[in-house]
């Protein structure tokens, strides 16, 4: 096959590989290219939770959902700039889209039936079902060990061997395995996966694209730009990304690439001000490819007996909420900041709860670490964080008296089907309890960025729009380079995932189908 019959995949992690199962299942030859030396971004990073409404594997256990009650719920969770017609697209495809992947690569899904929908609350939403993730599988050492490795994923016991994932939350964590099926997939239709290989730019006759630069080559193909947002770029970061300062997380190559190529041809730009938000916390000395790494903070903020106070010792925040709408409320806090390194907000404990809960890395039975501050009374924890001392007694007091009754007035903590499900089950209430009991404990929580929403909008087959409106001939967008649908909606776990799968392998089916 011709070059100008083949598709250029720019990205290697879900959405870059789906859109090249998609486009080989469309016939062309299909080639990969991966500025890191490993492969799977971001993704692999992830817990692999990906939602996919209306799938198989929910139907097989008897869990009833449908396309348009999905697109119900996305109608009145979606604010913003929301594209309804994608989001008819996802919806109404997601379960083909995850019995393709299925049927090309190894991966199983699993279902994930007591996972609910973020807002419960909501017509069209589900208390489970919705959310897969792949099942624990053993890959060979020549796959394993060409996915990315973040610091706080063990390595393998023996060198080469293939192994599953450590437990970070609730259960193992499936993003490496994740890209491990999807580049096992590619990998068997016989697709290249290059590593190393940064695109620099699009190359293109008149109006088409028609491949990228490589170095001082020339790639040439239909373009699926697949290569993540920007979070790790300060200039577009701080021009675009309001508010709180970003600690970006997921991997450093996330810096705008994609999206200056997309501006090289004169796009429409969409949701630029938005991101996959997470409370995180930073232990000193970590690092991933040579910048600080942030750990997300899911569960930690849930428990019995933590809140969660801003710089001057006040509540802000339903904690236990997912993780989106967390994010967003930490951002819009005046921290007076230059940069994460002066956090916005504090995961403030008591001493049952550090004796009870893992926080981060450290778990129960762990020595406090300098990064934990601790103190025998809220008075000195406040000196120790810099806030006032009688506010923070005032906040933990008012706190501790709903949390006995097993009620949060101030912002309905525990109210939410989500907020009881990522809580302790196993206590009397799953997110509620006083903080009574010295000493006092206070973790720094930055305002974390998995990665953007903002970048080209698409139509419903990826195809990436021109200023006027008109298709950009030869070039296609799927994942976080992409302007994403839902707004500023975070539905439900694999939010992020899912429709990177589902627009990347429509991405790539229509590359292959377009001339």
């Amino acid at each position: 096959m011709t070059p100008r019959g083949r598709v250029v995949v720019v990205g290697s992690g879900a959405a870059g590989l789906a859109a090249a199962l998609g486009a080989s299942a469309g016939g062309s030859d299909v080639v990969v290219l991966e500025r890191d030396e490993t492969v799977g971004g971001t993704t692999a990073l992830s817990g692999g939770v990906v939602w996919l409404p209306d799938n198989d594997v929910m139907k097989a256990a008897g869990l009833d959902d449908s396309a348009s009650e999905a697109c119900r719920y996305l109608g009145r969770l979606a604010t913003g700039e929301v594209d309804a017609g994608l989001m008819v697209a996802f919806a109404s495809d997601a379960g083909r889209v995850g019995r393709e992947i299925e049927a090309r690569t190894p991966l199983r899904w699993e279902l994930l039936e007591h996972w609910p929908d973020y807002h419960g609350e909501l017509p069209g939403a589900v208390s489970g079902g919705r959310s897969l993730w792949p099942r624990t599988l053993t890959l060979p050492a020549a796959v394993e060990t060409r996915v990315h490795r973040a610091p706080d994923q063990p390595r393998a016991a023996g060198s080469g061997s293939a192994h599953n994932d450590g437990v970070v939350f609730r259960g193992p964590v499936r993003g490496r395995a994740l890209v491990g099926a999807l580049l096992a997939g590619v990998g068997d239709a016989g697709i290249e996966v290059r590593t190393g290989a940064r695109v620099t730019g699009l190359a293109r006759e008149g109006d088409r694209v028609m491949g990228v630069q490589v170095g001082g080559d020339v790639v040439e193909g239909r373009v699926v730009l697949a290569c993540g947002g920007f979070q790790h770029d300060p200039g577009l970061a701080g021009a675009h990304l309001r508010g709180a300062p970003v600690a970006a997380m997921g991997t450093p190559g996330c810096d705008g690439d994609g999206l200056r190529m997309a501006l090289s041809v004169g796009v429409v730009l969409g949701n630029m001000t938005e991101g996959w938000w997470m409370p995180a916390l930073h232990v000193p000395g970590e690092e991933l490819d040579g910048v600080p790494y942030y750990r997300p903070l899911h569960s930690e903020r849930a428990y019995p007996g933590a809140i969660m106070v801003d710089r001057t010792g006040r509540r802000f925040v339903d904690e236990a909420q997912n993780y989106g709408d967390v994010g967003r409320a930490i951002g819009l806090l005046a921290s007076g900041a230059p940069g994460p390194a002066e956090p916005p907000c504090w995961l403030v404990f008591d001493g049952a709860c550090r004796r009870r809960y893992p926080v981060g890395p450290l778990y129960p039975d762990d020595p406090d670490p300098p990064w934990l501050r601790r103190a025998d009374d809220l008075a000195t924890l406040a000196a120790a964080i810099g806030v006032e001392a009688g506010t923070l007694r005032t906040t933990v007091s008012t706190f501790n008296d709903g949390a006995r009754r097993g009620e949060d007035p101030e912002f309905g903590r525990g109210s939410l089907p989500y907020d009881r499900w990522i809580g302790d089950q196993r206590a009397s209430h799953p997110t509620l309890a006083p903080l009574d009991e010295a000493p006092f404990y206070a973790v720094a929580v930055h305002r974390g960025c998995m990665g953007t929403k903002g970048g080209p909008r698409t139509d419903d087959r990826g195809r990436v729009l021109s200023s006027d409106g008109a298709v950009v001939a030869g070039l296609y967008a799927a994942g976080n380079v992409a302007a994403n649908p839902f707004g500023t909606a975070t539905p439900a776990g694999g939010g992020t995932l899912g429709p990177a799968l589902v627009f990347g392998f429509r991405a790539g089916e229509a590359a292959a189908g377009d001339r």
